[in-house]
């Protein structure tokens, strides 16, 4: 599920710094230089790559910025492309038979989108806000992992977390009640955006909450009460619009398996 943090330039001033850098030729050595200081580096697929290596990986990847509601890709269109989130978040998901929309995650920094096994892409993703991207065409990355193997291995640990949330989803979505929902996912942001040491975490909130509540199974108003119990109740803070700080981690995980 993913998520940018609060230390991420997610402003549209940001943005369009990163529109500016990507809309002009870069040297493969500058491209190099900033995959290397890229806020989505430490949690992505590139975090294993060093030196020469990065470099190859540079020379094969692009920036793209994109504007708040734009599909990145797209469910069942053709998967000629693997991303990057750099900043920002998209919201993921299946289309029903009767035109609604099954979210079934959410990419923050350091996440990949556009992974298939198959020839076509299995959902959408649609940014929540503006986000920047890192894009790598499917061949050129399957070439380099070819002649990187330790890339292979960080692929396989970000699949088998990607796994592990998937399973973490089903027994949310089974087993816990709304309070229990609501703190795991906050844990559960914190756990892949913020910094290990971080002793007081704080998450990115951008999305809507009814998108919010179609993935975890709640109505907004729903979440919203919920939300305003834990802020009475000191364990969270809204430090801005669009993020909340946990104020008591210890207090969210009991409450993520006690609920009320």
């Amino acid at each position: 599920m993913p998520f940018s943090v609060a230390s991420c330039d997610t402003t549209d001033h940001g943005h369009a710094m990163l529109a500016a850098v990507a809309a002009e030729p870069v040297p493969a050595t500058l491209r190099a230089s900033q995959c290397s200081t890229c806020p989505g580096r430490s949690k992505g697929l590139c975090a294993v790559l060093q030196g020469a290596e990065l470099s190859d990986f540079a020379s094969i990847s692009r920036t793209k910025v994109l504007a708040a509601a734009r599909p990145l890709v797209r469910e069942s269109e053709r998967a000629d492309a693997v991303f990057t989130v750099v900043s920002g978040m998209l919201k993921l998901y299946k289309m029903l038979p009767d035109g609604r929309q099954q979210i079934t995650g959410f990419a923050a920094s350091g996440d990949m989108v556009g992974l298939a096994f198959g020839e076509a892409y299995a959902y959408t993703a649609e940014t929540v806000g503006a986000a920047t991207v890192c894009r790598t065409s499917r061949a050129s990355l399957t070439a380099l992992m070819g002649r990187v193997p330790h890339m292979q291995m960080r692929l396989l640990a970000m699949t088998s977390v990607e796994l592990t949330a998937a399973q973490d989803q089903i027994l949310l979505l089974g087993c816990k009640n709304a309070m229990e929902r609501i703190c795991s996912f906050l844990l559960a942001l914190a756990r892949r955006t913020s910094d290990r040491d971080e002793a007081v975490p704080t998450v990115f909130l951008p999305m809507q909450k009814m998108d919010m509540g179609a993935y975890l199974g709640l109505r907004p108003e729903t979440l919203s009460r919920n939300f305003r119990k834990l802020e009475d109740a000191g364990l969270i803070t809204r430090v801005s619009k669009m993020h909340i700080r946990l104020d008591d981690v210890a207090g969210l995980a009991d409450m993520a398996t006690k609920g009320d």
